[in-house]
């Protein structure tokens, strides 16, 4: 999951609308690890379509992450099982409805119980449903500029920070769009992806959220208006945990059929009921 995630958070990043595909190497460190682990996540975008995978010949290669802006769909696949969840508005709005419905369920069965015993009535009644209980609401966080700039692998930046309930989380260097491969032709596939994202949290708050319990860092791109060519997470102690960074960026022709789920693989539910 913790893969999967990384992949989850530099998707936007990676957004372009070029004839040809682009493809993006970004080098990610886990400093949690000892010693800390280095990987290569590829991601590969052509039109309206984005694919994020653990780079080829690399011993952890079990996920990617497929986006398709046409469809307006997020395609999860697994390699290890072979399978693959599709999330789109349908099953967003099924979800969230079942959430709804389960604490309204709830809120009604505990108007005649005791106050005094409320508190383990509702505890029971979610221990019996544990895959159906209402999910955590969503953490925000906030991002400031810093007023720092410097050269980061390559590429003039500026610093931000982001910040939840008071911490810092994240720190991001941010070149303009105009100085990626591909990146200028972000905005509109950006809105579009962005939007579908939030749509995604506001029905399943708990999905989006990273270990910290905040939103993922490409959440904040409209307002950075750039590509974040190194991302630095941090614990609550104030210690790095992961980083990634922009290390490649080119033009290569790419197959359709890169943006759907292997072939023989099944699909199967997100969230039991989903």
């Amino acid at each position: 999951m913790k893969k999967l995630f990384i992949i989850f958070s530099l998707t936007a990043l990676l957004a372009g609308n070029a004839l040809a595909g682009v493809v993006y190497e970004i080098e990610t460190t886990d400093h949690e690890e000892s010693p800390p682990k280095v990987e290569s996540i590829e991601a590969a975008v052509e039109g309206r379509n984005i694919k994020m995978e653990i780079a080829p010949g690399s011993d952890n290669d079990d996920g990617e992450m497929i986006y398709r802006g046409d469809r307006r769909e997020m395609i999860l696949v697994d390699h290890k099982d072979k399978s693959y969840v599709v999330m789109d508005e349908e099953s967003m709005q099924r979800i969230a409805g079942q959430v709804g419905g389960l604490m309204s369920q709830i809120e009604e069965a505990l108007k005649n119980v005791p106050e005094d015993q409320r508190a383990i009535v509702e505890q029971m009644m979610k221990e019996r449903m544990p895959q159906q209980q209402a999910r955590a609401p969503r953490v925000k966080s906030e991002i400031k500029k810093t007023g720092e700039s410097g050269t980061k692998n390559g590429f003039p930046c500026v610093k931000y920070n982001v910040f939840r309930g008071g911490k810092k989380i994240r720190e991001l260097w941010v070149t303009d769009w105009d100085n990626v491969e591909g990146g200028s032709d972000v905005v509109d596939i950006w809105n579009d992806m962005g939007e579908f994202y939030t749509e995604m949290l506001d029905a399943i708050p708990d999905f989006g959220q990273d270990n910290r319990g905040g939103d993922p860092a490409f959440v904040h791109m409209k307002e950075l208006g750039g590509f974040p060519v190194v991302t630095k997470e941090f614990e609550d102690d104030g210690s790095l945990s992961d980083e990634s960074g922009l290390r490649s960026a080119r033009r290569r022709t790419l197959d359709p059929a890169d943006f759907e789920p292997p072939a023989g693989y099944k699909r199967r539910s997100m969230f039991p009921g989903g």
